[in-house]
Protein backbone atom coordinates (compact mmCIF):
# COMPACT_ATOMS: atom_id res chain seq x y z
CA UNK A 1 0.00 0.00 0.00
CA UNK A 2 2.81 2.47 0.86
CA UNK A 3 4.00 2.30 -3.12
CA UNK A 4 -0.06 3.42 -4.21
CA UNK A 5 0.91 6.06 -1.55
CA UNK A 6 3.38 7.12 -2.87
CA UNK A 7 2.60 7.77 -6.43
CA UNK A 8 -0.75 8.97 -5.60
CA UNK A 9 1.39 11.71 -3.26
CA UNK A 10 4.11 12.81 -5.51
CA UNK A 11 1.01 13.21 -8.41
CA UNK A 12 -0.82 15.77 -5.35
CA UNK A 13 2.54 17.68 -4.73
CA UNK A 14 3.65 17.76 -8.60
CA UNK A 15 6.21 15.79 -7.45
CA UNK A 16 7.85 17.86 -4.89
CA UNK A 17 7.27 15.45 -2.28
CA UNK A 18 9.97 12.80 -1.05
CA UNK A 19 9.47 9.30 -0.11
CA UNK A 20 11.65 7.07 2.61
CA UNK A 21 10.85 4.07 1.44
CA UNK A 22 12.92 2.20 3.90
CA UNK A 23 11.12 4.00 6.91
CA UNK A 24 7.93 3.64 5.13
CA UNK A 25 6.82 6.62 5.83
CA UNK A 26 7.40 10.38 3.79
CA UNK A 27 9.68 13.54 4.07
CA UNK A 28 8.82 17.01 2.27
CA UNK A 29 10.80 20.35 1.61
CA UNK A 30 8.54 21.71 3.75
CA UNK A 31 8.23 22.36 7.46
CA UNK A 32 8.45 18.58 8.64
CA UNK A 33 8.88 18.87 13.07
CA UNK A 34 6.03 16.88 13.94
CA UNK A 35 6.78 13.88 11.79
CA UNK A 36 8.11 11.96 14.83
CA UNK A 37 4.73 12.34 16.77
CA UNK A 38 2.79 10.74 13.44
CA UNK A 39 5.06 7.73 13.15
CA UNK A 40 4.63 7.47 16.79
CA UNK A 41 0.68 8.29 16.98
CA UNK A 42 0.15 4.82 13.85
CA UNK A 43 3.28 3.08 14.79
CA UNK A 44 4.75 3.50 11.16
CA UNK A 45 1.55 2.57 9.97
CA UNK A 46 0.50 5.80 8.16
CA UNK A 47 -3.22 6.13 6.94
CA UNK A 48 -3.59 7.95 3.35
CA UNK A 49 -4.95 11.15 4.93
CA UNK A 50 -1.59 12.06 6.40
CA UNK A 51 -0.15 11.66 2.85
CA UNK A 52 -3.02 13.59 1.38
CA UNK A 53 -2.53 16.31 3.90
CA UNK A 54 1.30 17.35 3.23
CA UNK A 55 0.57 16.64 -0.61
CA UNK A 56 -1.93 19.37 -0.53
CA UNK A 57 0.57 21.13 1.58
CA UNK A 58 3.02 21.44 -0.79
CA UNK A 59 1.29 21.50 -3.67
CA UNK A 60 -0.16 24.87 -2.41
CA UNK A 61 1.98 26.55 -0.38
CA UNK A 62 4.45 28.99 -2.87
CA UNK A 63 7.93 28.30 -1.32
CA UNK A 64 8.77 32.34 -2.95
CA UNK A 65 5.95 34.02 -1.69
CA UNK A 66 5.83 32.21 1.89
CA UNK A 67 9.52 33.76 2.37
CA UNK A 68 8.74 37.18 0.68
CA UNK A 69 5.92 37.94 3.09
CA UNK A 70 6.67 35.53 6.54
CA UNK A 71 6.65 37.67 9.70
CA UNK A 72 9.72 37.98 12.02
CA UNK A 73 7.74 37.46 15.15
CA UNK A 74 7.67 33.87 16.34
CA UNK A 75 3.62 33.80 17.30
CA UNK A 76 3.18 35.69 14.14
CA UNK A 77 5.42 32.59 11.75
CA UNK A 78 3.10 30.23 13.59
CA UNK A 79 -0.47 31.64 12.59
CA UNK A 80 0.76 32.46 9.09
CA UNK A 81 1.46 28.92 8.37
CA UNK A 82 -2.11 28.22 9.90
CA UNK A 83 -3.40 30.69 7.48
CA UNK A 84 -1.82 29.07 4.13
CA UNK A 85 -2.96 25.74 5.97
CA UNK A 86 -6.31 26.28 5.70
CA UNK A 87 -6.21 27.52 2.15
CA UNK A 88 -3.84 24.91 0.82
CA UNK A 89 -6.86 22.25 2.56
CA UNK A 90 -9.42 24.10 1.25
CA UNK A 91 -8.19 24.30 -2.02
CA UNK A 92 -7.43 20.52 -2.31
CA UNK A 93 -10.81 19.14 -0.74
CA UNK A 94 -12.11 21.24 -3.99
CA UNK A 95 -10.17 19.98 -6.51
CA UNK A 96 -9.33 16.37 -5.14
CA UNK A 97 -12.18 14.55 -3.55
CA UNK A 98 -10.28 11.43 -2.38
CA UNK A 99 -8.02 13.46 -0.60
CA UNK A 100 -10.81 15.06 0.81
CA UNK A 101 -12.68 12.12 2.17
CA UNK A 102 -8.86 10.68 3.13
CA UNK A 103 -7.95 13.42 5.12
CA UNK A 104 -11.54 14.12 6.80
CA UNK A 105 -11.18 10.07 8.64
CA UNK A 106 -8.18 11.40 10.15
CA UNK A 107 -8.75 15.12 10.50
CA UNK A 108 -9.15 15.09 14.27
CA UNK A 109 -5.67 13.75 14.42
CA UNK A 110 -4.24 16.16 12.16
CA UNK A 111 -6.03 18.97 14.22
CA UNK A 112 -4.05 16.97 17.03
CA UNK A 113 -0.96 16.85 16.16
CA UNK A 114 -0.42 20.57 13.80
CA UNK A 115 -2.27 22.55 15.81
CA UNK A 116 -1.54 21.87 19.79
CA UNK A 117 -0.82 25.13 21.04
CA UNK A 118 -3.79 25.70 23.20
CA UNK A 119 -2.64 28.95 25.15
CA UNK A 120 -2.74 30.98 22.02
CA UNK A 121 -5.66 28.74 20.78
CA UNK A 122 -4.54 27.53 17.30
CA UNK A 123 -6.99 24.79 16.66
CA UNK A 124 -9.74 27.34 17.43
CA UNK A 125 -7.75 29.87 15.11
CA UNK A 126 -7.95 27.24 12.01
CA UNK A 127 -11.00 25.95 12.59
CA UNK A 128 -13.14 29.55 12.37
CA UNK A 129 -10.97 30.30 9.39
CA UNK A 130 -11.10 27.05 7.67
CA UNK A 131 -15.03 26.76 7.96
CA UNK A 132 -15.02 30.47 6.56
CA UNK A 133 -12.90 29.20 3.26
CA UNK A 134 -15.63 26.41 3.12
CA UNK A 135 -18.75 28.77 3.61
CA UNK A 136 -20.06 27.36 6.46
CA UNK A 137 -21.53 28.91 9.45
CA UNK A 138 -19.53 29.86 12.10
CA UNK A 139 -19.82 31.02 15.76
CA UNK A 140 -17.95 33.91 15.65
CA UNK A 141 -18.65 34.69 20.15
CA UNK A 142 -15.66 32.64 21.37
CA UNK A 143 -13.72 33.60 18.51
CA UNK A 144 -14.04 37.07 18.70
CA UNK A 145 -13.62 36.87 22.73
CA UNK A 146 -9.98 34.96 22.18
CA UNK A 147 -9.02 37.29 18.88
CA UNK A 148 -10.48 40.48 19.90
CA UNK A 149 -8.14 42.09 17.04
CA UNK A 150 -9.28 39.72 14.34
CA UNK A 151 -12.81 41.10 12.69
CA UNK A 152 -14.69 39.70 10.39
CA UNK A 153 -13.16 41.76 7.74
CA UNK A 154 -10.19 41.00 7.68
CA UNK A 155 -11.24 36.67 7.32
CA UNK A 156 -13.37 37.74 4.54
CA UNK A 157 -10.82 39.20 2.49
CA UNK A 158 -8.58 36.72 3.17
CA UNK A 159 -12.02 34.23 1.92
CA UNK A 160 -12.56 36.18 -1.65
CA UNK A 161 -8.79 36.47 -1.92
CA UNK A 162 -8.56 32.45 -2.10
CA UNK A 163 -7.38 32.23 -5.34
CA UNK A 164 -5.04 35.20 -5.40
CA UNK A 165 -1.84 33.48 -4.63
CA UNK A 166 0.29 36.89 -3.97
CA UNK A 167 -2.93 38.96 -2.33
CA UNK A 168 -3.51 36.49 0.07
CA UNK A 169 -0.39 35.61 1.50
CA UNK A 170 0.25 39.64 1.77
CA UNK A 171 -3.35 39.60 3.68
CA UNK A 172 -1.96 36.38 5.87
CA UNK A 173 0.78 38.49 6.63
CA UNK A 174 -1.45 41.45 8.04
CA UNK A 175 -3.57 39.38 10.17
CA UNK A 176 -0.85 37.39 11.50
CA UNK A 177 1.22 40.20 12.82
CA UNK A 178 -1.95 42.08 14.36
CA UNK A 179 -2.32 38.49 16.88
CA UNK A 180 1.47 39.00 17.52
CA UNK A 181 0.29 42.98 18.46
CA UNK A 182 -2.75 41.70 20.65
CA UNK A 183 -0.21 39.17 22.74
CA UNK A 184 2.43 41.54 22.81
CA UNK A 185 -0.23 44.34 24.71
CA UNK A 186 -1.47 41.24 26.56
CA UNK A 187 1.67 40.72 28.28
CA UNK A 188 2.09 44.38 29.08
CA UNK A 189 -1.39 44.91 30.34
CA UNK A 190 -0.23 41.75 32.79
CA UNK A 191 3.12 43.29 33.59
CA UNK A 192 1.37 46.72 33.85
CA UNK A 193 -1.29 45.57 36.48
CA UNK A 194 1.70 42.90 38.28
CA UNK A 195 3.41 46.34 38.56
CA UNK A 196 0.50 48.16 40.04
CA UNK A 197 -0.29 46.03 42.63
CA UNK A 198 3.49 45.69 43.85
CA UNK A 199 3.21 49.55 44.34
CA UNK A 200 0.11 49.25 45.91
CA UNK A 201 1.28 50.29 49.18
CA UNK A 202 3.42 53.20 48.00
CA UNK A 203 2.18 57.15 48.37
CA UNK A 204 0.34 57.85 45.52
CA UNK A 205 3.00 60.36 43.57
CA UNK A 206 5.30 57.78 43.70
CA UNK A 207 2.87 55.63 42.13
CA UNK A 208 2.30 57.97 39.33
CA UNK A 209 5.52 58.92 38.64
CA UNK A 210 6.31 55.09 37.94
CA UNK A 211 4.06 54.53 35.64
CA UNK A 212 4.98 57.32 33.09
CA UNK A 213 7.98 55.43 32.27
CA UNK A 214 5.86 52.09 31.96
CA UNK A 215 3.54 54.08 28.94
CA UNK A 216 6.74 55.51 27.30
CA UNK A 217 8.34 51.74 27.07
CA UNK A 218 4.49 50.54 25.74
CA UNK A 219 3.88 52.86 22.79
CA UNK A 220 7.75 52.27 21.56
CA UNK A 221 7.35 48.72 21.79
CA UNK A 222 4.33 48.47 20.04
CA UNK A 223 5.46 51.43 17.05
CA UNK A 224 8.02 48.38 16.59
CA UNK A 225 5.44 45.96 15.38
CA UNK A 226 3.42 45.71 12.22
CA UNK A 227 0.37 47.14 12.09
CA UNK A 228 -2.42 47.99 9.41
CA UNK A 229 -1.63 51.35 9.54
CA UNK A 230 2.32 51.06 8.77
CA UNK A 231 1.60 47.97 6.60
CA UNK A 232 1.27 49.32 3.56
CA UNK A 233 3.47 52.06 3.30
CA UNK A 234 5.77 50.37 1.33
CA UNK A 235 5.99 49.05 -2.09
CA UNK A 236 5.38 45.63 -1.72
CA UNK A 237 2.88 46.34 1.16
CA UNK A 238 0.37 48.31 -0.76
CA UNK A 239 -3.55 47.53 -0.12
CA UNK A 240 -5.40 45.33 -1.81
CA UNK A 241 -8.15 46.04 -3.70
CA UNK A 242 -8.66 42.85 -5.71
CA UNK A 243 -11.50 40.37 -5.40
CA UNK A 244 -10.81 36.35 -6.59
CA UNK A 245 -13.49 36.49 -8.87
CA UNK A 246 -12.92 40.68 -10.25
CA UNK A 247 -10.41 40.96 -12.44
CA UNK A 248 -10.37 43.82 -15.61
CA UNK A 249 -9.65 42.24 -19.46
CA UNK A 250 -7.93 44.79 -20.79
CA UNK A 251 -6.80 48.26 -19.32
CA UNK A 252 -6.00 50.00 -22.65
CA UNK A 253 -9.32 51.83 -23.75
CA UNK A 254 -9.88 53.09 -19.67
CA UNK A 255 -10.26 56.93 -20.16
CA UNK A 256 -9.83 59.82 -17.44
CA UNK A 257 -10.66 62.61 -18.83
CA UNK A 258 -11.73 66.30 -18.13
CA UNK A 259 -15.10 67.52 -18.87
CA UNK A 260 -14.11 70.39 -20.87
CA UNK A 261 -11.82 68.29 -23.17
CA UNK A 262 -15.07 65.70 -23.98
CA UNK A 263 -17.08 68.02 -25.90
CA UNK A 264 -16.26 71.71 -27.37
CA UNK A 265 -16.52 74.75 -25.28
CA UNK A 266 -19.68 76.35 -26.95
CA UNK A 267 -21.26 72.75 -26.89
CA UNK A 268 -20.54 73.32 -22.95
CA UNK A 269 -21.75 76.35 -22.52
CA UNK A 270 -25.38 75.19 -24.18
CA UNK A 271 -25.67 71.93 -21.71
CA UNK A 272 -24.82 74.28 -18.54
CA UNK A 273 -28.02 76.95 -20.11
CA UNK A 274 -30.14 73.73 -20.23
CA UNK A 275 -29.44 72.54 -17.30
CA UNK A 276 -29.79 75.90 -15.37
CA UNK A 277 -33.01 76.22 -17.38
CA UNK A 278 -34.17 72.65 -15.68
CA UNK A 279 -33.18 73.60 -12.01
CA UNK A 280 -34.42 75.64 -10.00
CA UNK A 281 -32.24 78.56 -8.00
CA UNK A 282 -30.85 76.93 -4.73
CA UNK A 283 -29.01 80.47 -3.68
CA UNK A 284 -30.98 80.54 -0.48
CA UNK A 285 -30.62 76.83 0.59
CA UNK A 286 -27.49 77.10 -0.09
CA UNK A 287 -26.59 80.40 1.82
CA UNK A 288 -28.50 78.58 4.59
CA UNK A 289 -26.77 75.54 4.34
CA UNK A 290 -23.26 77.68 4.48
CA UNK A 291 -24.17 79.47 7.75
CA UNK A 292 -25.18 76.19 9.34
CA UNK A 293 -21.77 74.38 8.31
CA UNK A 294 -19.86 77.48 8.93
CA UNK A 295 -21.98 78.11 12.88
CA UNK A 296 -20.57 73.99 13.30
CA UNK A 297 -17.21 74.36 11.97
CA UNK A 298 -16.66 77.47 14.41
CA UNK A 299 -18.12 75.60 17.28
CA UNK A 300 -15.36 72.67 16.69
CA UNK A 301 -12.78 75.43 16.17
CA UNK A 302 -13.67 77.43 19.19
CA UNK A 303 -12.57 74.77 21.28
CA UNK A 304 -9.56 73.62 19.28
CA UNK A 305 -7.47 75.85 21.59
CA UNK A 306 -4.60 73.81 24.46
CA UNK A 307 -4.71 76.14 27.73
CA UNK A 308 -2.37 76.29 30.43
CA UNK A 309 0.86 76.43 27.90
CA UNK A 310 3.94 77.85 29.01
CA UNK A 311 4.31 80.02 25.32
CA UNK A 312 1.49 80.82 22.64
CA UNK A 313 -1.06 83.29 22.71
CA UNK A 314 -1.73 85.31 26.01
CA UNK A 315 -4.79 83.73 27.72
CA UNK A 316 -7.04 86.49 29.24
CA UNK A 317 -8.64 84.16 31.59
CA UNK A 318 -5.77 83.97 33.34
CA UNK A 319 -4.43 86.94 33.81
CA UNK A 320 -6.17 87.21 37.36
CA UNK A 321 -4.12 83.90 38.85
CA UNK A 322 -0.98 85.65 36.92
CA UNK A 323 -1.48 88.67 39.16
CA UNK A 324 -2.05 87.08 42.08
CA UNK A 325 0.87 84.48 41.73
CA UNK A 326 3.76 85.84 38.91
CA UNK A 327 5.58 82.49 38.97
CA UNK A 328 2.67 80.65 37.67
CA UNK A 329 3.84 80.71 33.71
CA UNK A 330 0.88 78.37 32.13
CA UNK A 331 -0.74 81.57 31.12
CA UNK A 332 -0.85 81.17 27.32
CA UNK A 333 -3.07 78.85 25.21
CA UNK A 334 -1.81 77.43 21.08
CA UNK A 335 -4.50 77.51 18.71
CA UNK A 336 -5.23 74.06 17.07
CA UNK A 337 -5.60 74.16 13.35
CA UNK A 338 -8.92 75.23 11.77
CA UNK A 339 -10.59 71.99 10.79
CA UNK A 340 -11.81 73.34 7.52
CA UNK A 341 -8.47 74.32 5.98
CA UNK A 342 -7.15 70.70 6.64
CA UNK A 343 -10.04 68.72 4.40
CA UNK A 344 -11.05 67.80 1.30
CA UNK A 345 -13.79 66.09 0.05
CA UNK A 346 -14.75 64.27 -3.04
CA UNK A 347 -17.65 64.19 -4.71
CA UNK A 348 -18.40 60.93 -6.80
CA UNK A 349 -21.42 60.95 -9.01
CA UNK A 350 -22.62 58.21 -11.36
CA UNK A 351 -23.29 58.73 -14.20
CA UNK A 352 -24.88 55.93 -15.46
CA UNK A 353 -27.70 55.53 -17.88
CA UNK A 354 -30.18 54.54 -15.17
CA UNK A 355 -29.61 58.12 -13.43
CA UNK A 356 -31.23 59.64 -17.16
CA UNK A 357 -33.93 62.18 -16.45
CA UNK A 358 -35.20 63.62 -12.87
CA UNK A 359 -32.23 61.32 -10.77
CA UNK A 360 -29.33 62.71 -13.12
CA UNK A 361 -30.49 66.42 -12.66
CA UNK A 362 -31.06 65.61 -8.76
CA UNK A 363 -27.46 64.02 -8.39
CA UNK A 364 -25.99 67.10 -10.20
CA UNK A 365 -28.04 69.87 -7.96
CA UNK A 366 -27.06 67.74 -4.67
CA UNK A 367 -23.39 67.85 -6.01
CA UNK A 368 -23.41 71.51 -7.14
CA UNK A 369 -25.01 72.67 -3.56
CA UNK A 370 -22.85 70.49 -1.90
CA UNK A 371 -19.33 72.25 -3.72
CA UNK A 372 -20.76 75.51 -3.38
CA UNK A 373 -21.30 75.09 0.53
CA UNK A 374 -17.96 73.76 1.25
CA UNK A 375 -15.78 76.33 -0.84
CA UNK A 376 -17.79 78.94 0.67
CA UNK A 377 -16.27 77.47 3.94
CA UNK A 378 -12.95 77.22 3.32
CA UNK A 379 -13.27 73.58 2.51
CA UNK A 380 -11.15 71.99 -0.39
CA UNK A 381 -13.72 70.01 -2.93
CA UNK A 382 -13.47 67.94 -5.60
CA UNK A 383 -16.24 66.81 -8.31
CA UNK A 384 -15.44 63.72 -10.51
CA UNK A 385 -17.98 61.39 -12.63
CA UNK A 386 -17.69 57.73 -13.56
CA UNK A 387 -19.66 55.47 -16.61
CA UNK A 388 -18.69 53.61 -19.84
CA UNK A 389 -17.17 54.93 -23.22
CA UNK A 390 -20.26 52.21 -24.56
CA UNK A 391 -23.05 50.35 -24.10
CA UNK A 392 -23.05 46.29 -24.00
CA UNK A 393 -18.92 46.79 -24.17
CA UNK A 394 -16.55 48.60 -26.35
CA UNK A 395 -12.79 47.82 -27.36
CA UNK A 396 -12.54 45.42 -24.67
CA UNK A 397 -15.11 43.12 -25.87
CA UNK A 398 -14.06 43.48 -29.83
CA UNK A 399 -10.79 42.36 -28.27
CA UNK A 400 -12.18 39.29 -26.19
CA UNK A 401 -13.70 38.03 -29.05
CA UNK A 402 -10.87 38.14 -31.38
CA UNK A 403 -9.35 36.34 -28.95
CA UNK A 404 -11.60 33.28 -29.04
CA UNK A 405 -13.79 34.82 -26.03
CA UNK A 406 -11.85 32.93 -23.31
CA UNK A 407 -14.09 32.41 -20.35
CA UNK A 408 -14.38 34.52 -17.07
CA UNK A 409 -12.97 37.45 -18.53
CA UNK A 410 -13.74 39.59 -15.91
CA UNK A 411 -14.59 43.34 -16.88
CA UNK A 412 -15.75 43.34 -20.43
CA UNK A 413 -16.09 47.05 -21.45
CA UNK A 414 -14.50 50.10 -21.34
CA UNK A 415 -14.22 52.72 -18.38
CA UNK A 416 -14.76 56.45 -18.92
CA UNK A 417 -13.71 58.38 -15.82
CA UNK A 418 -14.74 62.11 -15.81
CA UNK A 419 -13.00 64.83 -14.08
CA UNK A 420 -15.76 67.86 -13.80
CA UNK A 421 -13.60 69.87 -10.99
CA UNK A 422 -10.37 69.57 -9.83
CA UNK A 423 -9.55 70.06 -6.35
CA UNK A 424 -7.41 72.90 -7.04
CA UNK A 425 -9.82 74.76 -9.14
CA UNK A 426 -12.48 77.44 -8.07
CA UNK A 427 -16.03 76.66 -8.53
CA UNK A 428 -16.62 79.87 -10.83
CA UNK A 429 -14.24 78.61 -13.23
CA UNK A 430 -15.35 75.01 -13.69
CA UNK A 431 -19.32 75.53 -12.99
CA UNK A 432 -19.95 75.04 -16.83
CA UNK A 433 -18.49 71.38 -16.40
CA UNK A 434 -21.46 70.10 -14.55
CA UNK A 435 -23.71 70.92 -17.67
CA UNK A 436 -22.12 68.09 -19.10
CA UNK A 437 -24.42 65.39 -17.38
CA UNK A 438 -27.27 66.37 -20.34
CA UNK A 439 -25.35 65.66 -23.41
CA UNK A 440 -27.34 62.83 -25.04
CA UNK A 441 -25.14 59.43 -24.64
CA UNK A 442 -22.81 60.28 -22.16
CA UNK A 443 -24.73 58.26 -19.16
CA UNK A 444 -24.07 54.33 -20.03
CA UNK A 445 -22.79 51.55 -17.43
CA UNK A 446 -21.83 52.30 -14.35
CA UNK A 447 -19.03 49.91 -13.05
CA UNK A 448 -18.54 51.44 -9.13
CA UNK A 449 -15.85 49.37 -7.14
CA UNK A 450 -13.42 50.70 -9.85
CA UNK A 451 -14.79 54.01 -10.00
CA UNK A 452 -14.56 54.37 -5.87
CA UNK A 453 -10.38 52.72 -6.32
CA UNK A 454 -9.93 55.63 -8.36
CA UNK A 455 -11.60 58.62 -6.75
CA UNK A 456 -9.77 56.75 -3.77
CA UNK A 457 -6.40 57.24 -5.28
CA UNK A 458 -7.01 60.24 -5.99
CA UNK A 459 -7.53 61.50 -2.40
CA UNK A 460 -5.09 59.26 -0.84
CA UNK A 461 -2.37 61.38 -2.98
CA UNK A 462 -3.34 64.61 -1.49
CA UNK A 463 -2.00 66.70 1.45
CA UNK A 464 -4.35 67.03 3.44
CA UNK A 465 -4.95 65.20 6.23
CA UNK A 466 -8.96 64.73 6.42
CA UNK A 467 -10.55 63.20 3.37
CA UNK A 468 -14.18 62.76 2.64
CA UNK A 469 -15.32 60.79 0.12
CA UNK A 470 -19.37 61.24 -1.04
CA UNK A 471 -20.95 58.80 -3.27
CA UNK A 472 -23.99 60.02 -5.02
CA UNK A 473 -25.69 56.82 -6.87
CA UNK A 474 -28.80 55.46 -7.47
CA UNK A 475 -27.92 52.11 -6.93
CA UNK A 476 -26.51 48.79 -8.02
CA UNK A 477 -23.62 48.74 -10.33
CA UNK A 478 -24.24 47.07 -14.39
CA UNK A 479 -22.41 46.60 -17.49
CA UNK A 480 -24.62 44.32 -19.43
CA UNK A 481 -21.11 43.05 -21.35
CA UNK A 482 -19.69 42.06 -18.21
CA UNK A 483 -22.58 40.05 -16.78
CA UNK A 484 -23.14 38.40 -19.57
CA UNK A 485 -20.08 36.63 -19.54
CA UNK A 486 -19.19 36.28 -16.03
CA UNK A 487 -20.64 35.30 -12.68
CA UNK A 488 -23.76 37.41 -12.09
CA UNK A 489 -23.20 39.20 -8.84
CA UNK A 490 -19.11 40.00 -10.04
CA UNK A 491 -19.62 43.73 -10.23
CA UNK A 492 -22.11 43.93 -6.26
CA UNK A 493 -19.40 41.74 -4.85
CA UNK A 494 -16.28 43.87 -5.92
CA UNK A 495 -18.32 46.89 -4.97
CA UNK A 496 -19.01 45.36 -1.44
CA UNK A 497 -15.40 44.24 -0.92
CA UNK A 498 -14.08 47.93 -2.07
CA UNK A 499 -15.77 49.72 0.06
CA UNK A 500 -15.41 46.99 3.08
CA UNK A 501 -11.50 47.64 2.26
CA UNK A 502 -12.06 51.67 2.29
CA UNK A 503 -13.84 51.48 5.30
CA UNK A 504 -11.47 48.92 7.12
CA UNK A 505 -8.42 50.73 6.22
CA UNK A 506 -9.95 54.30 7.44
CA UNK A 507 -7.79 56.81 5.84
CA UNK A 508 -10.84 58.17 4.32
CA UNK A 509 -14.09 58.63 5.37
CA UNK A 510 -16.68 57.08 3.21
CA UNK A 511 -20.31 58.52 2.87
CA UNK A 512 -23.12 57.48 -0.04
CA UNK A 513 -26.20 59.34 -0.83
CA UNK A 514 -28.82 57.55 -2.56
CA UNK A 515 -30.82 59.45 -5.49
CA UNK A 516 -33.95 57.70 -4.70
CA UNK A 517 -32.53 54.57 -3.72
CA UNK A 518 -31.23 53.39 -0.42
CA UNK A 519 -27.78 52.13 -0.67
CA UNK A 520 -27.02 50.80 3.24
CA UNK A 521 -26.65 47.45 1.20
CA UNK A 522 -23.36 48.39 0.32
CA UNK A 523 -22.25 51.55 2.02
CA UNK A 524 -21.73 51.93 5.92
CA UNK A 525 -23.16 55.61 6.07
CA UNK A 526 -25.66 56.01 3.95
CA UNK A 527 -28.26 58.28 3.27
CA UNK A 528 -31.06 58.89 0.26
CA UNK A 529 -33.23 61.64 -1.10
CA UNK A 530 -35.10 62.18 -3.72
CA UNK A 531 -34.91 65.91 -3.66
CA UNK A 532 -32.21 68.71 -3.37
CA UNK A 533 -34.67 70.48 -1.13
CA UNK A 534 -34.24 67.51 1.80
CA UNK A 535 -30.25 67.48 1.00
CA UNK A 536 -29.99 70.12 4.27
CA UNK A 537 -31.79 67.74 6.45
CA UNK A 538 -29.99 64.96 5.55
CA UNK A 539 -26.05 65.62 5.10
CA UNK A 540 -24.93 68.39 6.72
CA UNK A 541 -25.00 67.84 10.24
CA UNK A 542 -23.55 64.48 9.37
CA UNK A 543 -20.69 66.65 7.40
CA UNK A 544 -20.17 68.49 10.23
CA UNK A 545 -19.53 65.41 12.60
CA UNK A 546 -16.95 64.04 9.64
CA UNK A 547 -15.25 67.14 9.44
CA UNK A 548 -15.11 67.04 13.30
CA UNK A 549 -14.03 63.48 14.02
Amino acid sequence: MIYENERVAKVISKNKIKISLDKKVFTSNSDNELLNEVINLYENKIPKGWFDFYSIKIRYIDKNLFNKNLPEKNLSKKFFKIILEARSISLGFREFIGCKINIQKIFKDIKKVVFKDTENHEKLFFDFLFNMLQKKKVNSILFEQKFSKIINTHLKLLVNLINDDEAYYKQANVISNLIEIEKTQLEEKKSNNSNEKSDSTSQQEKSQKKRVPVKKIKQKKSSKIKTPENIGNSENDKPLLKSDIYKTFTREFDISKKASLLVSFDELNQLRKKFDNESKDYTNLINELVKKLKKLLFAFDSTAWKFSQDEGNFDGSKFAAFIANNNNSSIYKLEKKNIEKNTIVTLLMDNSGSMRGKPIITSAITVEILAKTLEKCNVNVEILGFTTKEWKGGESKKKWEKLNKPNNPGRLNDLLHIIYKDADMSWHNTKRNLGLVLKDGILKENIDGEALIWASERLIKRQEKKKILIVISDGAPVDDSTLSVNKPNILENHLKETVMRIEHENKINLVAIGIGHDVSKYYKKAFTIDSPDKLGDVIIDNLAKNLKE
